[in-house]
C-alpha cells in the first residue's frame, strides 16, 4: 500500500515536471517560432505517467475497499471538475488569442486572422502554455481519478454479478 502511494506521489511530482517544463516552452507573443514544437517530445512519457497513475489509484481504491456510493460519487465530482475547468481552458486559450493578437498588431501593425488562428490551433508551440499549466495539471489528475473510480466501480459489480451467479 505505502508502494502504491509512493509511486503516485513521485508520479504527479515527475507530471507536474514535465508540464512546466512544458509550459516554458511557450513562444512569446509577438514572436515567430520555427517549425515544429519540443513540448511534443516533453509531453510524450505524459501516457504511461498516466496509466502508471491510473493503476496506482486503482490500488488504493482497491486496498481501502471504498463503497460503490464512494465511487459513484468521486465519479460525479471528477466529471463535473473536468467539465468546469475545460470550458476554463476554453475561455483562456480565447483570451489568450486576444494578448497574441494586440502583440503581432503592436508589433507589425496589422493582424492577419487566419494566421492567428493557424499558430492558437492544435499542438503549436504558441499554445503550450494554455495545455501545459496548473489547471490542465489538475485535470490530468482529475481524469486518471475518474478513470480509476469507473474501472473499480466496473470491477465491483463485475464481482457482484460473477458471486451471484456461482451461488446459483
Amino acid at each position: 500500500m505505502k508502494g502504491a502511494k509512493l509511486t503516485l506521489f513521485m508520479t504527479s511530482f515527475v507530471v507536474l515536471l514535465l508540464f512546466y517544463v512544458s509550459n516554458q516552452m511557450t513562444a512569446r507573443p509577438g514572436t515567430i517560432s520555427g517549425n515544429g514544437n519540443p513540448a511534443l517530445l516533453v509531453g510524450a512519457p505524459l501516457l504511461p505517467l498516466f496509466i502508471l497513475m491510473v493503476l496506482s489509484w486503482g490500488r488504493i481504491f482497491r486496498v481501502h475497499s471504498i463503497s460503490q456510493r464512494f465511487s459513484i460519487v468521486g465519479i460525479i465530482l471528477t466529471f463535473v471538475h473536468l467539465i468546469i475547468a475545460f470550458i476554463y481552458q476554453r475561455i483562456s486559450l480565447a483570451n489568450y488569442r486576444e494578448i497574441i493578437k494586440d502583440a503581432y498588431f503592436e508589433k507589425y501593425g496589422e493582424v492577419d486572422s487566419e494566421y492567428l488562428q493557424q499558430i492558437t490551433t492544435g499542438l503549436t508551440i504558441h499554445v503550450n502554455n494554455q495545455y501545459f499549466n496548473v489547471n490542465t495539471f489538475f485535470m490530468f489528475i482529475s481524469f486518471s481519478i475518474f478513470i480509476a473510480l469507473a474501472f473499480y466501480l466496473w470491477d465491483t459489480q463485475e464481482n457482484k454479478v460473477g458471486n451471484r451467479d456461482s451461488q446459483l
